[in-house]
């Protein structure tokens, strides 16, 4: 189990906002040197329309946070994402953006690494709600899987240990030595969490 907490995080300008690296595998490589099997970010798009950068040796799933995301892939159509919706497309795409968002990415290596991403509602109550009930993807991790919980909104999630609650742009990784099929948690307010898998390839 790795949680990331937000002083740990960093985050960096770009062209068109700010984004921040929540985790990258291998631990230590550097974004820039394309050398990544997956990566987890959060960015701030300011500008109202935007150019992905070209990543043709990796797959993309983006969801949106805040804001909702109009996006078009080379001549294809355009299509919008609303908060919690995701969309998976080649990062060798030229594609463009158009709206002011806060997201969610997900890359993965092509032939090294597959995933998914999944957005779920948690309301506010005194009772905890199995993961497994909110969202398809939530499975027990095998040798080679990961998956994670990212706290989207303003809010805390808790788990049975007070110590390892999650605020927002927190993020939580298990890989197979976690049990974590019966996992349950429990959200102070009303509140977006994105549910991760990943797993590698080779």
């Amino acid at each position: 189990m790795k949680i990331i907490r937000r002083e740990q995080l960093t985050e960096k300008e770009w062209s068109g906002g700010t984004t921040t690296e929540l985790a990258i595998c291998p631990e230590g490589a550097v974004y820039a040197d394309r050398d990544f099997i997956w990566r987890l970010s959060s960015a701030v798009v300011r500008d109202e329309k935007s150019t992905f950068t070209a990543l043709p040796d990796y797959m993309r799933l983006i969801t949106t946070r805040k804001g909702n995301l109009r996006m078009k892939h080379d001549a294809g159509e355009w299509y919008e994402l609303a908060p919690g919706q995701a969309a998976l497309f080649d990062g060798a795409s030229e594609t463009v953006s158009e709206g002011v968002v806060t997201d969610f990415n997900l890359m993965l290596r092509k032939g090294k690494a597959e995933g998914a991403i999944e957005a779920a509602k948690l309301a506010a109550s005194d009772g905890a709600v199995k993961i497994k009930d909110l969202a398809g993807i939530w499975r027990q991790p095998e040798e080679k899987e990961t998956v994670g919980i990212f706290v989207s909104d303003p809010g805390t999630v808790c788990f049975e240990d007070p110590s390892e609650a999650l605020h927002e742009g927190e993020l939580v990784l298990f890989d197979a030595a976690d049990s974590v099929s019966e996992l349950k948690v429990k959200a102070g307010s009303d509140m977006m969490i994105i549910c991760i898998y990943i797993k590698l390839l080779f």
